[in-house]
Formats: structure tokens, C-alpha cells, sequence
């Protein structure tokens, strides 16, 4: 599902305009252009996801209606359109694909030891929201360089780079990630539905 129909969903689910709505499903799917692939909505489509979100465009949107919208709410909502109806938490994605990933990712104690305290944090939250070492592809790979870029700057995604020296690019590690729930590539049907009826020039794809 791509970023318009997203735009339209929240349109009918929170008023306003379609366009109300663009940052906030542009940073969901910022992913793809890392793995323009199903898998990359392993990246940002979780609650940590919903976590990132907030705190880079602030907690709410005023639609052009004069409405009050959580940005949690729509980022939750879009999470719900492209997996059947579920708002996941990261372990919930990663349990049964880390023996798989964890290989791939390094280990806590490794990381970043000279680094700032708030990039550090920044790195060792999906881990520490999780437990699991696989998590920190997400923040030890181009794609975490690009997080910390658009929630802490770019002197730190700069430091992240080095430290990394050169980041891994996280399309090799999705490529190894096996589904293991229907939900995790699956739209909501009602939503694709609604779509069809309602923007019938462009036929809704699960990407």
C-alpha cells in the first residue's frame, strides 16, 4: 500500500485532508528506500516504530479540519493497513527470526563504547525493548545511520557512521528474515476493499 492510500485511509478515519497526513505515513515508509520489499516494514512497522514517529513530528497534527490528531494513532493505523490489522511490537516481529538475524547483528557490549551517551541509547533501544540481539540491525546498519540523521542530527549520524566503519546495509540482513505470521505480509482486506471502491484508478498492491 503506498503512501496516497495511506493519506486517504486517515482522511476517512480522521477528517481533514488526505494530505493532513503525508510526513507521518512518509516516515512509516521511509523503510523502502532501504528494501523496497514487503520485508521492510520490519524497520518502522511496530511500536517502536510508532515510538520514532512521535518523537520526529511531535505528538499531534491539526488537520485542515481544525482536528486534533495523534500522531501515534495514525502512524498505529497504518501499521494496521499493511498488516492485517495488528499493531506489533518489535519482539513480536523478531522472536522466531533471531537465531536467524542475530549472527548478522553485533553484540551489545561491542557497541559504540566511545560514543555520546544519547547516540548510545539511541543504538540500544531496539535491544533493550527486546532482548534480542537481532534488533540492533536496526539501529547498527545504513538504515539506523539514517534514524539517527532524522531524530538526533547529523553530527551523530556522522559519528554513528564512522564508528560503524562503513554501516552495513540492511537490505542484506531483510533478505535473510523468514515470515513467520500471515500478518507480516498480509494488508487488511476490509482497507484494501475500501480502497477499490473508493480510488478505483489506482488498484491497491501490497507492497
Amino acid at each position: 500500500m503506498d503512501i496516497w492510500k495511506h493519506c486517504l485511509l486517515s482522511q476517512r478515519k480522521f477528517g481533514g485532508e488526505p494530505t493532513d497526513y503525508v510526513a507521518v505515513h512518509r516516515f512509516m515508509d521511509s523503510s523502502k528506500l532501504f528494501y523496497f520489499h514487503i520485508r521492510h516494514r520490519l524497520l518502522l512497522h511496530h511500536t517502536l516504530g510508532i515510538e520514532w514517529a512521535t518523537e520526529l513530528l511531535g505528538d499531534f497534527v491539526l488537520n485542515s479540519a481544525g482536528r486534533t490528531v495523534l500522531v501515534r494513532d495514525v502512524a498505529a493505523e497504518h501499521c494496521k493497513e499493511d498488516l492485517l490489522g495488528r499493531v506489533p511490537t518489535l519482539c513480536e516481529w523478531l522472536r522466531h527470526a533471531d537465531a536467524t538475524l542475530a549472527p548478522l547483528a553485533p553484540t551489545p557490549d561491542e557497541l559504540l563504547p566511545a560514543a555520546q551517551p544519547e547516540l548510545r541509547a539511541f543504538v540500544l533501544r531496539p535491544y533493550l525493548r527486546t532482548g534480542l540481539r537481532s534488533a540492533l540491525l536496526l539501529t547498527t546498519s545504513t538504515f539506523g545511520v539514517y534514524l539517527a540523521e532524522q531524530l538526533l542530527g547529523l553530527a551523530a549520524a556522522e559519528e554513528l557512521a564512522r564508528q560503524l566503519h562503513p554501516a552495513p546495509a540492511v537490505a542484506d540482513s531483510l533478505q535473510s528474515f523468514p515470515f513467520s505470521y500471515p500478518w507480516q505480509y498480509r494488508p487488511d482486506p476490509k482497507e484494501l476493499a475500501w480502497l477499490r471502491q473508493h480510488a478505483p484508478a489506482h488498484e491497491p498492491t501490497p507492497d
